[in-house]
């Protein structure tokens, strides 16, 4: 082996909570490994989710940081894809634009580009709607279909898949492309990044549909953790202590 590739949130911490043991791991696999964080969440940018895992006391340089939301913006330049209405957070829309990417928040866009949104209202699925049916030749990308996300021990909110689903049904039209997990586009990145083959890499992560379909999908190893249990153990026995 000569890489981990860990997702973030359910897996190394939850509701802004990691273990010792799980900072320490990643702690001891950098010094013989290659440790990259992977996660589909599309709300903050690199530089955020960097200052999140320094603050929760894990080791990591920014260029070991992919995110959904960055690789959605490096495949939408890379395939000339330009004129887009964005559906998601003002960290997602200046991620797209510091790609050189026309945004137009209006119906006259000519595609349209979708993460996760917690403001996201009836308005705003009604342009989605008329862009798609307007725009035949128009593309549909979305970062991820994840159905939900954890928050914290007992508690998920909606993901952004819920918000794809929701477009979906109206325009009776499915993305184009998905381009965070289970896609294998960035672990493809990484690959040619650091010129290794799929048998050196192990992902790690609490997703069967996501984190786990992709390994199997890129033909690498692959590590399924609860960490949500791990954690509420954790946490309990560590509240008990103080």
């Amino acid at each position: 082996m000569k890489l981990f590739i860990f997702d973030l949130d359910g897996t190394l911490y939850l509701n802004n909570f990691a273990s010792k043991e799980v900072i320490n791991l990643i702690y001891y696999l950098q010094k013989k490994y290659l440790v990259i964080f992977f996660t589909n969440a599309s709300g903050n940018s690199l530089i955020q989710v960097q200052e999140r895992l320094l603050k929760l006391g894990f080791n990591c340089e920014i260029d070991h940081i992919y995110t959904s939301s960055y690789m959605t913006a490096l495949y939408l330049r890379e395939n000339n894809i330009s004129d887009v209405f964005v559906i998601g957070t003002t960290n997602f829309l200046n991620e797209i634009s510091s790609f050189g990417i026309s945004i137009i928040q209006n119906s006259s866009a000519k595609n349209l580009v979708v993460g996760l949104d917690n403001k996201f209202t009836y308005s705003t699925l009604s342009i989605a709607l008329h862009i798609l049916l307007n725009n035949k030749d128009g593309k549909f990308i979305c970062c991820n279909e994840d159905k939900n996300f954890p928050v914290n021990e007992t508690i998920s909110l909606p993901g952004c898949g819920a918000i794809v689903s929701a477009i979906s049904a109206c325009s009776d039209r499915k993305p184009d492309y998905v381009v965070g997990k289970p896609n294998t586009y960035t672990l493809q990145k990484i690959v040619e990044k650091y010129n290794i083959s799929k048998d050196e890499i192990i992902v790690v992560g609490d997703s069967l549909e996501s984190d786990i379909q992709m390994a199997k999908n890129f033909g690498c190893k692959f590590l399924l953790v609860n960490h949500k249990t791990i954690v509420q153990k954790v946490y309990k026995y560590e509240r008990s202590l103080q």
